[in-house]
């Protein structure tokens, strides 16, 4: 791997020269300020790709075709992105729920709590520490994917809480 400085300027070089190049690909994908949003994130995935794959072949950033590809699949990666959080992909896989109460109610808390328990109680050791995990501990799912060694487990989630309230014949269980 080449030293830093010699990375740094040869990416300061480069860009530098494609800047222009890079900001017309760019405004056909985006408008306005979002066009230097995503140059510069464009900016950080090519300092990268030149880290990863300058050492093995330079040949491919000296040539614009490869760098308009790039480019082309980093826009398209962004707008899906941006088309995602638009049609609430993003806002569905966390939910933050607050509770706000009226007043101090120390046996609504205590049967919140009880009932709490008893719905662990319906589960396996490993669901609960998931449920744990997400709610307790205000972890995200991709987290709790990688701790636990699972997969997909916001659809494992769902499948424990449907278990839970059929086990405690509740179907009304909005806090859960």
């Amino acid at each position: 791997m080449k030293p830093a400085s010699t990375l740094h300027h040869e990416f300061e070089t480069l860009f530098a020269t494609e800047k222009g190049f890079f900001k017309h690909i760019i405004a056909r994908y985006f408008n306005g300020a979002q066009q230097q949003d995503v140059l510069q994130d464009f900016s950080l995935h090519l300092f990268t790709l030149l880290a990863q794959k300058q050492a093995d072949n330079a040949q491919p950033f000296d040539s614009r075709a490869w760098l308009r590809t790039v480019l082309v699949h980093f826009c398209i990666s962004q707008l899906r992105k941006d088309q995602a959080q638009k049609n609430g992909v993003w806002r569905q896989t966390t939910v933050h729920h607050v509770l706000v109460a009226e007043e101090y109610a120390p046996d609504f808390e205590f049967q919140i709590q009880t009932l709490y328990l008893e719905a662990l109680g319906c589960v396996s050791k490993k669901e609960a520490l998931v449920l744990k995990m997400k709610y307790e501990y205000k972890r995200t799912s991709k987290e709790i994917e990688n701790r636990l060694g699972l997969q997909h487990v916001d659809v494992l989630i769902s499948r424990i809480k449907a278990k839970i309230k059929k086990k405690l014949g509740r179907i009304e269980i909005d806090w859960l």
